[in-house]
């Protein structure tokens, strides 16, 4: 009923263009930003900001956000994951922390303690005045009015 492939989850994002590596014997603090596919097999504390992929491998250890296109986790996440894209987590995938993204992937076995959130960009283009609304309700729940909105009320009155 279910079977199992033995595809690797690697393979379904562009390894060939992984510029950045962090070894498994790397230690780094620090915010890393790219614009190509970064790897962390070592670990890492900080933050990673990628207009591309963020791989991180079974020996790998992140403790900060990473902000990317797409993002797999075969390793450990302590932080917040936020993906344009996709996010995936293999079986040896650990992440503690909030996702938000497009499109989730859990493996059998994988761990995940926090929320998620999965944004529909066609929901939001389709129904304009509803994210309108919204926005606007989490700014009024927020506490206050946008003094500025309420000069130039008064002054078109």
């Amino acid at each position: 009923m279910f079977s199992s492939t033995n595809k690797k989850r690697s393979d379904t994002i562009n390894t060939s263009m992984i510029n950045t590596i962090i070894g498994d014997n790397a230690k780094i603090e620090g915010v890393i930003s790219t614009i190509d596919s970064t790897r962390v097999d070592g670990s890492l504390e900080g933050k990673i900001l990628s207009e591309s992929s963020v791989i991180v491998g079974e020996s790998g250890t992140v403790k900060g956000d990473i902000l990317a296109v797409e993002i797999l986790v075969a390793g450990t996440v302590h932080g917040n994951l936020t993906a344009k894209e996709k996010i995936e987590l293999t079986s040896t995938g650990k992440v503690l922390g909030d996702m938000v993204t497009k499109t989730l992937v859990i493996d059998e076995g994988a761990s995940f303690k926090g929320s998620c959130t999965m944004e529909v960009m066609e929901e939001k283009a389709a129904n304009p005045a509803a994210s309108a609304v919204k926005e606007a309700a989490a700014t009024h729940t927020k506490g206050g009015s946008d003094k500025k909105s309420d000069k130039e009320s008064e002054k078109g009155a």
